[in-house]
């Protein structure tokens, strides 16, 4: 019997990777990867980092939690505060946090990486590709993208059902303070 490949799957939250965790698990071992400076408050942090722990243990993955680096981030994307949400910010948000996920790839010994980014609806899957595979190419990864693990809709609405099945904690916005600023004007 061979071994399964090794996986990082950056998580940004449980509901997004709901779904995924549950698509890969049979195909990879599966490292759960909880590395998310932008999420503010550090409550909301946290919040979000105990339901992705909690997925973990339902799958039963590994999960790695990255240091929580909110000032880097906000050095990174400054200058861009006031950029609607999915404007010019948030690619500088995904190269950060799957350049974060590439690292542990690397030191993990896996040869395959992915994100829980693209499945919103809400986020430019093209764009996270294209981060995320130039991040591959660069540090010798495979990428995997959403489109090789199912249909993006598909996904989503999996991901919904299996988080209200396992009651997990849904946020009400992406996770930086300028996102939570735009949702609360709506």
């Amino acid at each position: 019997m061979s071994e399964k490949p090794k996986l990082i799957l950056h998580v940004c939250c449980a509901v997004c990777g709901a779904a995924l965790a549950d698509a890969l698990k049979d195909q990879f071992e599966i490292t759960l990867f909880y590395y998310n400076p932008n999420i503010w408050p550090k409550e909301e942090y946290e919040r979000r980092l105990e339901a992705v722990k909690k997925l973990s243990e339902i799958y039963q993955l590994n999960f790695e939690e990255g240091e929580y680096e909110n000032e880097l981030w906000l050095e990174r994307v400054k200058g861009w505060e006031s950029e609607p949400e999915g404007g010019r910010r948030c690619p500088i948000c995904f190269e950060m946090r799957l350049e974060k996920t590439a690292e542990l790839a690397k030191k993990q010994g896996a040869s395959y990486f992915t994100t829980t980014l693209a499945i919103s609806p809400f986020k430019d899957e093209e764009g996270i590709n294209a981060i995320a595979s130039r991040i591959a190419q660069a540090n010798d990864l495979n990428f995997l993208p959403l489109a090789a693990i199912g249909d993006k809709k598909d996904l989503w609405q999996k991901s919904r059902l299996l988080a209200k099945q396992y009651q997990l904690y849904h946020q009400k916005y992406c996770g930086c303070q300028f996102s939570l600023k735009t949702t609360s004007k709506k």
